[in-house]
């Protein structure tokens, strides 16, 4: 058998067109597939205060009592949804007797009670007017 030998004098190329192809189809699958969300796993305690002064009682003021359960109480009134609550706080508006611009209002939620529950409360107040909003917290508990 004999064997011929081909030299043309160059020397053998390589192609690198495939490998970089196969590459950029990898990058391409990582870039998509990799979730770069970062999820925290914080504990959260609910505020309270340390002094245990309580706040004054003030007649001006419209009180929302959010239950564990997730309903509403709006000055000694049960209300079950969030329309009715809406109504409920548009009553109580008429009955202070100062426009919703003016009119003060304080969220007493409890400790177990849903943030969606606050929300709920917090947006009724919101669509009435109601821009003085406060959050109360447990005074003494700590």
């Amino acid at each position: 058998m004999k064997l011929r030998r081909l030299d043309t004098g160059e020397p053998p190329d390589i192609n690198f067109i495939p490998l970089i192809d196969v590459l950029l189809v990898i990058v391409i699958f990582l870039v998509c597939t990799t979730s770069f969300v970062r999820q925290s796993q914080l504990k959260v305690e609910l505020p309270g205060t340390r002094s245990g002064e309580t706040a004054k009682t003030d007649d001006s003021v419209l009180r929302i009592r959010v239950g564990v359960d997730g309903n509403f109480t709006v000055d000694q009134s049960a209300v079950l949804d969030a329309n009715g609550l809406r109504r409920e706080l548009k009553s109580a508006l008429t009955k202070l007797g100062t426009g919703p611009a003016t009119a003060r209002a304080v969220i007493e939620a409890d400790s177990k009670a849903s943030h969606q529950s606050v929300v709920v409360a917090m947006d009724a107040l919101a669509s009435l007017g109601v821009a003085r909003v406060s959050i109360a917290t447990a005074g003494g508990r700590r």
